[in-house]
């Protein structure tokens, strides 16, 4: 049984104190200032097919720039276009990403909820969550509007019933039937994604851990989540088989290749993973090295269990061909458990005077870079925002004053020994952060000013019943900033091959010539230019209108 903490505030391990706790820590880290960054190429995407969907009443079978869009399901399609019609603005980006960082915040409590599950420690659910919320990919991935945190949250709810079913005393077919809904929403988020990524290192794990007989006395309730599973999952990529069945076995072709072909990586890229949890990067690679962790985590839980999930998620996803940073995040969950569980111990040891060598060093080497980190963001953001007018003084000098008053926090913290002012310290930093750096990060970064950007293009009203056409392949983002669907012309013997309906508007990276019209009929009339990258603002889109 999990040991208790004597000097830990009765109130913190409250659950509604817990739950309060945690909700305004995933309101601090994931609702604020969700405006304040671009959209990603992947946003872009997903943000066209929501405008579309939403326009063109294309629900069952998503388009991208008018092409039908099937390798997404559609869920978190269909939740996204929900709330920017309650809005009533499609280029609202609070909220289009509104139901992600909802999704985020649920994800943490799934997780509050499995480590409930796994002790009886009151103190340990907590910090898992505490954890996950604050581990930096998370938050930022979970803070876009892109489809991966829907597949693992709704997987990770589906894991906790799954063991709550499983570890009860009577037949609870009520947590299977939740679990296997929550599997068929997941499945319904991003295919089996998160079914490899993250249900089969669970599943593989949990049996290694607590041996094969934990799903024996449950069977049947874990066939009955399978199967309401594979309903849920099955219902639309039937509907789409039988509307386009020639195009969804293409997709399913291009997808299966691109997982072997596309952004080719080798094994061991994935093996810096512990740094994608942020401030807590050094308590994960300290958990994980057995010798060490083994025998401090093990009073407070099953350390074969956590350990092995995150092994076996990293070797599953290690061996695909295809690597991207952002996969990484369902390793994120079990990372954020057994770093709770490690923190769960240092809580306890520098509570009791009871640390080795090997604790203070851990806890003296993440104090002197909190320390560093603490005083050195003013002078950052003096350089940065302040010098360059970025932000205020007001807004410099209370934030520099906040950073320099954690600094201190951490330098006591480090003297004294006092681990639970330095977890308080952090997350206090983390939070500071995600209110002032945040907002600013565009500016700092990439500071333009008169920028000119293709979102303009959207109040050139009289450009509404127009066809757009750009010359050469445009990406998302920019056919997302133009606001409608953009067909490609190219060139063909120094001549632009046109469509036969006029008039029309052209977007160009170069500057036309009349000389390039291939009829001498043709108008050629330069309307506006357009920026289109913060980093070279010299780079533009030459808009041209072309009419007989």
């Amino acid at each position: 049984m999990p040991q208790t903490l004597n000097q830990t505030p009765s109130l913190l391990q409250k659950t509604s104190v817990q739950v309060v706790l945690l909700f305004i820590l995933i309101y601090a880290t994931f609702f604020q200032n969700l405006q304040a960054i671009e959209p990603s190429l992947m946003e872009a995407r997903n943000f066209i097919t929501v405008r579309e969907m939403t326009q063109h009443g294309n629900w069952l079978i998503p388009t991208l720039n008018g092409e039908p869009r099937l390798a997404k399901p559609p869920l978190p399609t269909w939740l996204t276009a929900i709330s920017v019609l309650a809005t009533g603005d499609l280029y609202n980006l609070g909220a289009l990403r509104f139901p992600a960082v909802l999704i985020s915040g649920l994800a943490v409590y799934f997780l509050y909820l499995l480590t409930r599950q796994l002790t009886t420690d009151r103190l340990l659910p907590f910090l898992a969550g505490a954890v996950l919320a604050t581990s930096f990919s998370f938050f930022n991935i979970g803070r876009q509007g892109t489809w991966d945190i829907y597949c693992h949250a709704f997987m990770m709810g589906s894991i906790w019933l799954l063991v709550k079913g499983m570890q009860a005393n009577s037949k609870a077919f009520g947590c299977f039937v939740g679990s296997g809904i929550l599997l068929g929403c997941s499945f319904l988020s991003k295919g089996p994604v998160a079914f490899y990524a993250l249900l089969l290192p669970f599943l593989l794990s949990y049996g290694y851990g607590y041996g094969a007989t934990a799903f024996k006395k449950h069977w049947f309730g874990i066939l009955l989540a399978f199967f309401i599973c594979m309903v849920i999952s099955l219902a639309w990529p039937m509907y789409v088989y039988l509307q386009e069945p020639a195009k969804l076995a293409t997709n399913i072709t291009n997808e299966s290749t691109a997982w072997v072909n596309r952004h080719v990586k080798p094994f061991w890229f994935y093996l810096s993973f512990p740094w994608q949890a942020g401030i807590w990067a050094i308590f994960v690679v300290a958990a994980l090295i057995s010798p060490y962790a083994r025998q401090r985590i093990a009073p407070y839980g099953n350390y074969r269990f956590f350990s092995s999930w995150i092994f076996i998620g990293l070797f599953l996803l290690s061996v695909i061909p295809e690597k991207k940073e952002r996969y990484l995040l369902p390793l994120l969950l079990p990372m954020a458990l057994i770093t709770a569980y490690y923190i769960r111990f240092l809580l306890d040891a520098f509570n009791r005077r009871n640390t080795t060598r090997a604790d203070r060093f851990v806890f003296r080497v993440n104090g002197i870079l909190f320390i560093l980190i603490a005083l050195g963001l003013p002078i950052l953001l003096y350089q940065k925002a302040f010098a360059k007018h970025s932000i205020n003084l007001n807004v410099f000098v209370v934030s520099s004053i906040f950073y320099l008053v954690l600094g201190i926090c951490f330098l006591i913290a480090v003297k004294k020994r006092n681990f639970g002012l330095f977890l308080i310290g952090a997350i206090g930093v983390h939070i500071l952060t995600i209110f002032i750096l945040l907002p600013n990060y565009q500016n700092m970064l990439y500071p333009v000013n008169n920028y000119v950007g293709l979102d303009k293009v959207r109040a050139q009203k009289n450009l509404d019943k127009l066809p757009f056409y750009a010359l050469h392949e445009i990406s998302p983002e920019h056919i997302w900033e133009i606001g409608k669907k953009v067909d490609t012309i190219t060139v063909v013997n120094q001549k632009l091959k046109l469509p036969t309906t006029f008039p029309l508007a052209l977007f160009s990276r170069d500057s036309l010539s009349a000389a390039m019209l291939p009829e001498y009929n043709l108008r050629l009339k330069p309307l506006a230019q357009y920026q289109y990258d913060r980093r070279h603002p010299e780079r533009v889109y030459y808009l041209y209108l072309i009419s007989r």
